[in-house]
């Protein structure tokens, strides 16, 4: 929900799963952007949305670059790939194990690069910057961060679940200051 607004996935029998908005201060309801144009289905917000501000950020997939983070600010309507993750047509998953949480400007999710499996991404949404946090798991077997558990934030730290080499899923921390894992 944002304003009056409520921002949601649907079909319309032309096209598949996109990215629709309906007014409820005038009952008008619109299709917001064909993000996998024709009839194939773009998916918006499977695994992941945040609203930051007047901008949603979500998962989708556009039929070429895979699932990816995506965002639609709802001031300007326009719609755009944040980030290609894992680079060509392969899917990053933007938060298929976490959900989202924002601190101060950046959202932190989990994603899959192609090389590290899924480990603990972010975007700061202040500078448009996506990076990986951490590769706790190095290899291709991955953490998968907030698995069963988080992200929670207390104070300064964002506690989250995460398989760390042969320790196996264990409580991790994060000082947000810092980017401090222990």
């Amino acid at each position: 929900l944002v304003g009056d607004t409520i921002y949601f996935d649907a079909r319309d029998g032309n096209d598949g799963h996109e990215l629709w908005a309906h007014d409820t201060s005038n009952h008008s309801t619109w299709q917001v952007a064909d993000i996998n144009s024709g009839s194939s289905d773009s998916d918006p917000g499977y695994k992941m949305e945040i609203l930051v501000g007047d901008t949603i950020y979500f998962d989708a997939n556009d039929g070429s670059t895979g699932r990816e983070l995506w965002a639609h600010d709802t001031s300007n309507h326009s719609t755009w790939l944040v980030a290609d993750i894992n680079s060509g047509s392969s899917d990053s998953s933007p938060g298929n194990y976490m959900d989202a949480i924002l601190v101060g400007h950046t959202i932190y999710f989990d994603a899959y690069d192609g090389n590290s499996s899924h480990e603990m991404w972010a975007h700061d949404t202040s500078n448009s910057s996506t990076w990986q946090v951490a590769d706790i798991n190095s290899g291709s077997r991955g953490s998968s961060p907030g698995l069963y558990l988080g992200p929670i934030i207390i104070g300064d730290t964002i506690y989250f679940a995460a398989v760390g080499g042969d320790q196996g899923r264990e409580l991790w921390a994060m000082k947000i200051e810092h980017s401090i894992y222990y």
